[in-house]
Order: structure tokens, then sequence, then C-alpha cells
């Protein structure tokens, strides 16, 4: 009978064993993910706003360190692909070029991975862009 119950608990327990998710990590949603890498490049930001990402349940908003973005995205496990995205239209002649860097990097996203606080984005297998989870989130 003991033999039983230990087979039970072990059926109950091994699924959540083998999800993936790390207790630690931050979630897709309703986190804003700001951004630290791009390509290869870190990112030391001196801008009036910090490049960003924030999902909700359909949709993405952000900033690409001059204009608000706001558009669809998908996912499933850890596939992700943006929509077409648009965005607010201001001149931050700082930030030139940056801006459709960012933007063209979006769209070769086709997946992604979470470590703790850190999001990464990869076009198939090669990383393209690293975010670290805002404080206080």
């Amino acid at each position: 009978m003991h033999r039983w119950l230990y087979l039970l608990n072990l059926l109950v327990l091994l699924p959540a064993c083998t999800s993936g998710v790390v207790s630690g990590d931050r979630p897709l949603l309703e986190t804003t993910w700001n951004l630290a890498q791009l390509y290869e490049e870190e990112i030391a930001y001196s801008g009036s706003k910090a490049p960003n990402l924030r999902f909700e349940a359909e949709r993405v908003t952000g900033n690409d360190g001059c204009n608000n973005i706001f558009g669809p995205y998908r996912h499933k496990d850890d596939h992700l692909s943006f929509g077409l995205l648009a965005s607010t239209r201001m001149a931050c002649p700082q930030t030139e070029g940056f801006e459709m860097v960012f933007h063209k990097m979006l769209t070769t996203v086709s997946r992604y991975r979470i470590a703790g606080d850190r999001l990464e984005l990869y076009a198939d297998d090669k990383q393209v862009a690293s975010f670290v989870a805002a404080d206080g989130q």
C-alpha cells in the first residue's frame, strides 16, 4: 500500500519538475523589460527613455529609445513573433538610426528565453537582444 502512495505522489509531482519553469524567473507578461544588449553591443542608454518592452495579454507596448511603440505579438511555449508595430513620430536626433535597428531586430525574433530577471530574444538560434526586468516589477 505504501508503495502505491509513493508512486501516486511521484506521478503528481513529476510534471511540476519537468515543466522547465524556474520559480525565480520573471513572467513574460506584465513585466517591463529594459534593453540591456542589442546584437552583441551592451546598451548604455543616455536618452530620455530607455528602450523597453512590456507584454500584455495580446499586445506589446514599450519605447524604442525615442518613440512609444505598440502592437500585436504572438507567443506559444518559447516561440515569439511580433506583428506590425506602430509608433509615435517624435524627432530624436540623439538616437537617430537606433530606432530603425531596434524595430528591425523585433521583426527577426522567432523565440525567447527567460532566465531569472533576463529576457533573451532570438532569431532562430542567434541571440539578437537581451532585456533586464525593471526594478520594482
